[in-house]
């Protein structure tokens, strides 16, 4: 079986609960349930179920332990051998409305908000291609006591912030084409190009080495970009210039923490480096944090560079229905012009998550209940 994990964090949990159902139908010389998960049209690994096992341990605990040892996951993804038995319609189109509310609090006009109503909407022309875009109204804001702007010897690619939040009630935050490529085993591309974020427009490219199940993985992004106008329609502003950084990725096994380092050009022409520790718990809940490092150190004011933190919830953990989908929030004490980069909708490391095998093995417990 072939499909995309849209559901169930777990892939364990996706894997048990569509075994129950092709035992149901497949024919008895079955032996084994192989699913091929792949992410925006790109290949990322195969899980192997022994059919016996798996229906035993749906009768009796007992025989979970056979179940999970023989359990295989690997990446060589060639093409299926065999007869299609049924292949279900691409659902194209889909859409949702949401409410959001951004947050930012430990600057110096103290806490902000702003209340939205979010219109996201995605249409896929294939398998690795799809447009997307989002339509934001705010509904209640205190943004009018945002006062502070700060003094910026560089280009001003982000202390127009409040300009943004201000000058319009409804904008246009994302109106993109995206597209996925596998160039290799352990290689993934993808381009982009429309209206990146709610501040900048322009076209870019990432290319990522990920081997499957390995703790380290490098990326590189490359993005042309264009200052979007204040009411966030379709009008630009003269400035543009090209950012970009090479990114690396580190599993440290030490408490499940994650580094990110990035060196590259941010959006003022600024050169530096960007470092990202974070740390997943078994909830799901990641917390991190970082700071960045640029010949601009100079602009930043507080400490010498910029840092922020952040806290991204997943909703499974807080409602009883399944979902992938996250909650995140972010603190930083100021906006400043360094250190500043491209707030890219889409990345290739988290489209590729499920090269980790993670905690997949620890789950098995859990996808029983």
């Amino acid at each position: 079986m072939t499909g995309e994990p849209v559901t169930y964090p777990s892939l364990m949990h996706s894997e048990v609960r569509a075994g129950r159902i092709l035992n149901a139908q497949a024919d008895d010389e079955v032996e084994r349930f192989r699913f091929r998960w792949e992410n925006r049209g790109l290949a990322l690994r195969e899980d192997v179920h022994r059919r016996e096992a798996l229906v035993a341990t749906t009768r009796s605990a007992e025989h979970a332990g056979d179940h999970l040892y023989g359990i295989y996951a690997h990446a060589e993804l060639g093409e299926p051998d065999g007869e299609v038995l049924y292949a279900a319609q691409p659902q194209r189109f889909t859409w949702s409305l949401a409410p959001r509310l951004d947050q930012n609090f430990g600057g110096p006009d103290g806490y902000l908000y702003r209340l939205m109503a979010v219109l996201d909407a995605e249409y896929r022309t294939d398998r690795n291609g799809w447009f997307s875009g989002q339509l934001a109204w705010t509904a209640f804001d205190n943004l009018d006591e945002y006062e502070y702007i700060a003094d910026s010897e560089l280009p001003r690619v982000r202390t127009y912030i409040g300009d943004y939040l201000s000058e319009s009630s409804i904008g246009i935050e994302n109106l993109q084409y995206t597209r996925t490529a596998k160039l290799g085993d352990d290689w993934y591309a993808m381009g982009y190009g429309g209206l990146l974020e709610m501040m900048y427009a322009g076209a870019g490219g990432e290319l990522l080495y990920r081997p499957f199940n390995s703790p380290l993985a490098v990326g590189l992004d490359v993005n042309w970009v264009r200052q979007r106008d204040f009411e966030q329609r379709f009008e630009l502003r003269d400035y543009d210039e090209w950012t970009g950084h090479l990114t690396g990725y580190l599993e440290t096994g030490i408490e499940d923490v994650l580094a990110k380092l990035s060196v590259g050009r941010y959006l003022a022409g600024d050169v530096g480096t960007t470092l990202d520790l974070s740390r997943e718990f078994d909830s799901g809940v990641r917390v991190g944090a970082w700071g960045t490092w640029t010949d601009a150190d100079d602009a930043f004011g507080e400490g010498g560079f910029d840092k922020g933190l952040y806290l991204s919830i997943p909703f499974d953990a807080m409602f009883t229905r399944s979902s992938r989908d996250r909650a995140d929030i972010a603190w930083q004490p100021l906006t400043r012009d360094g250190g500043a980069t491209l707030n890219r909708r889409y990345t290739l490391y988290d489209l590729t998550e499920e090269r980790d095998l993670g905690r997949y093995w620890e789950e098995h417990e859990g996808a029983w209940e």
